[in-house]
Order: structure tokens, then C-alpha cells, then sequence
């Protein structure tokens, strides 16, 4: 649902980007579709960014310079240029050393593709299955697989691990919404505990985020408690996922005021993109478990549904809530 780009700079530069009338066109074709539903290897601790804003897209017309900054501050803003740790003293010095870095990241956790240009495939002496050769990269495989955006799976705990990994490996912020959510249920929360293990495993230090669990406070189990006491049995069942994974956690519970919209449709949500999960977050564990289909949101619809779960701004109405950390 989210594939991960690693893209060598050479790729912003006139050498690459000006030989051909079509170069433009590609690279901004591919930076738009990786806002899409991708997110681009910013290599070497964020260094990779300013290389290419500093240093190679400076050598472009004004107007396709102007677009790839669009494009790049659009990855940005969206959370979708990732960081990928420092690996060696000072900052590249060659379009190799940077493809180096690429492949030593491919090695930890494996990019969706590496785009790169013809000659720096020649030159670097290495068979790579992620390689994709930046002016055939719109027709490849790896380019069109990317464009799939329903996922079918089951509801077990090793389908939700593997769909949510590369979701979840990045994210900083993350919102479960399904109004059935509750502490009591162990098909709820085994949920819960899957994307507190896999957020923030990206393959080196791992990111520390945090977690809003947002249900219904009329389907808390056993019925009959008070706000209070639902509150009192997550921070219990939360306790353990927090020192074993160390996100924090804040735990929200809503009710629909009267003629209003009900608290119905499920989501997973994250500061990069948005899921939608009509099924719901149920995750089984006999062996026949049923199948179910999740779909990623477009950014618009994923601000929105961010937005109806802020307390300030809310159609609902918020009758608990507790940080625990």
C-alpha cells in the first residue's frame, strides 16, 4: 500500500534530467506518483534532500526546477521523504558513493525500487533486483505494481504484521478508529498490540510515536462501567505494550449526539496516509479466518477523517480520554 523509492541524484541533474525532452516529464511523473501512495528514501540523514535542492536541481530550467520543488515539498509536507540513517564521515562525494547508500539500506529493509540512470548502472558493478533504469522506469514492473491500492487479507495476526510493517515503519503518529475497540476482547486488543510492535521497525534506531485509540464508548466491555473504569482497564492492558515497544498512548472515548452521524466506519491512520478498514480492526485467531479488503485514502480524505477525531473540532462528542505513557 505505502512502496518505498530510493531515487540516486543524478536523476535532478541537467546531465540526466536535460539530455532527453522526456526526462522532465518522467521525473516529475514519478515524484507525483510516490506522493501518491509511496515514500522516497531521503538518504544519508536527510542529506539526500538537500543535495538535490542545493546542489543538482540548480542546474535545471527555471520551470521544471520550480515543478520538482512542488513535487519535493509536497513529500515532504506529507511525511513521505523518510529518513535513513548516516552512514558514513561528511557527505558523499560521488553519484556511486550515494548509490552505495541505497544498497546498504535495500540490505536492512528492501526498497520497492531503486530508480537510477543507465550509466551509473554500468558503472557501479552490481546486480541489483530493485534496480529500475530511470527512463524505462514508468513502463516497469516495480512502477506499475506500486499503482495497486485495495489490499485483500485476512483477519490473522500474520496478515495484519506483514500489511501493516510498511505502513506503520515510518509513521510517527498513528489513530486506530473502530467504535467496537475495547480492552476487554482479546480480538481487539491483539490489534492494538501488532501495530504497537511493528510502528517505528525500520530497520535501524527505531522511531518512538505515538498511538490514539479512538472507540465508542457505548461498546466498552463488560457493559455497565463507568468512563472512568473503561479507562482504568486500558491503562492496565497498555502498561506492557509500553514498556516493551515505549510509544505513548492516549485513549479517547467518543458517543454520537443525537441527530447526528454515528460513530460507524473504521480506520487506521497515520501522519503519513490513511486506511480505510470497512471490515473493521477485529483480528482473529482460529485458523479460518475471515478475508477483508482495506484501501488507502486519498490525502484529503485522510485529513478529514484525522480532523472528525480532534477533540476541538469534533462532530462527536469526547466523554473520556487518557494519555498513558
Amino acid at each position: 500500500m505505502l512502496y518505498e523509492f530510493a531515487m540516486t541524484p543524478d536523476l535532478f541533474d541537467a546531465s540526466v534530467a536535460d539530455t532527453d525532452s522526456s526526462a522532465g516529464v518522467i521525473l516529475i511523473e514519478l515524484l507525483r506518483g510516490i506522493a501518491e501512495n509511496g515514500l522516497l528514501a531521503n538518504l544519508h540523514k536527510d542529506r539526500w534532500l538537500r543535495h538535490v535542492s542545493e546542489t543538482r536541481i540548480t542546474s535545471l530550467s527555471p520551470s521544471l526546477r520550480d515543478k520538482l520543488i512542488a513535487c519535493l515539498s509536497v513529500l515532504y509536507d506529507r511525511h513521505r521523504l523518510v529518513r535513513h540513517p548516516k552512514r558514513m564521515n561528511g557527505d558523499p562525494g560521488s553519484d556511486l558513493d550515494w548509490l552505495n547508500l541505497a544498497l546498504e539500506s535495500h540490505q536492512r529493509i528492501p526498497f520497492h525500487a531503486i530508480v537510477l540512470s543507465q550509466p551509473l548502472i554500468e558503472g557501479c558493478g552490481q546486480k541489483c533486483e530493485a534496480f529500475v533504469e530511470f527512463f524505462a522506469s514508468l513502463d516497469s514492473a516495480q512502477w506499475n505494481g506500486r499503482r495497486k491500492r485495495t489490499l485483500t487479507l485476512t483477519k490473522s495476526d500474520a496478515d495484519y504484521r506483514t500489511a501493516l510493517a510498511p505502513i506503520l515503519r515510518h509513521a510517527r503518529s498513528l489513530s486506530l478508529i473502530d467504535p467496537w475497540l475495547n480492552s476487554h476482547e482479546s480480538r481487539y486488543f491483539d490489534t492494538v498490540t501488532i501495530c504497537s510492535n511493528v510502528m517505528g521497525q525500520r530497520g535501524h534506531a527505531r522511531l518512538q510515536g505515538r498511538i490514539h485509540i479512538h472507540a465508542e464508548a457505548g461498546q466498552q466491555k463488560p457493559y455497565g462501567r463507568n468512563i472512568i473504569e473503561y479507562l482504568d482497564a486500558w491503562e492496565q492492558k497498555l502498561h506492557p505494550l509500553i514498556a516493551a515497544d515505549n510509544h505513548r498512548f492516549k485513549v479517547f472515548l467518543w458517543e454520537a449526539l443525537p441527530g447526528s452521524q454515528s460513530l460507524h466506519d473504521r480506520f487506521i491512520l497515520t501522519d503519513q496516509c490513511g486506511m480505510s478498514v470497512p471490515g473493521g480492526l477485529d483480528c482473529r485467531r482460529y485458523s479460518h479466518a475471515n478475508s477483508t479488503d482495506w484501501s488507502l485514502l486519498d490525502e484529503d480524505v485522510r485529513q478529514l477523517r484525522w480532523t472528525e477525531y480532534d477533540p476541538t473540532v469534533s462532530p462527536f462528542k469526547l466523554v473520556g480520554e487518557r494519555e498513558i505513557i
